[in-house]
């Protein structure tokens, strides 16, 4: 296998996307996410406090977890998202549970999500990382 080149690395990759059954005939289409959209999505998981002394810290906040990440990943045949990230609260209330978790199974392994991921973010949080960042992200 050749070493990529600049031009193949910025190339954008081809989605897997997966078929959802939701049972009654119903379907939604789950894809894989984009690094943007994986970093905008662990953000949405951590809570920034400010204390007393005017410091910062960080909690892990899974409050809507499986919304976030449905939202994150629903899409159309062709992979573009049919939510928008706002849309989590609406479709974590009006969801089933039952649902919710079938398209947050696909999700999670599609995107090689597990609870470690989760507890790696708050911990490299709790390391010093600040609440402001300073990276330029590519635009896509």
């Amino acid at each position: 296998m050749p070493l990529l080149k600049r031009e193949d690395l910025l190339k954008r990759d081809k989605f897997k996307i997966e078929k959802v059954d939701l049972g009654n005939g119903d379907y939604v289409y789950v894809r894989q996410m984009s690094g943007r959209e994986r970093d905008r999505f662990e953000q949405s998981l951590i809570k920034i406090k400010v204390n007393p002394d005017g410091s910062t810290s960080y909690e892990r906040d899974l409050e809507d977890f499986r919304a976030k990440l449905a939202v994150n990943t629903i899409c159309d045949e062709n992979g573009n998202n049919l939510l928008r990230p706002e849309d989590y609260k609406a479709l974590s209330q009006n969801m089933t549970a039952a649902k919710l978790e079938k398209i947050v199974e696909v999700a999670q392994r599609l995107n090689a999500i597990t609870i470690q991921d989760e507890e790696r973010l708050v911990k490299n949080l709790k390391n010093g990382q600040s609440g402001s960042s300073t990276s330029d992200s590519a635009e896509s």
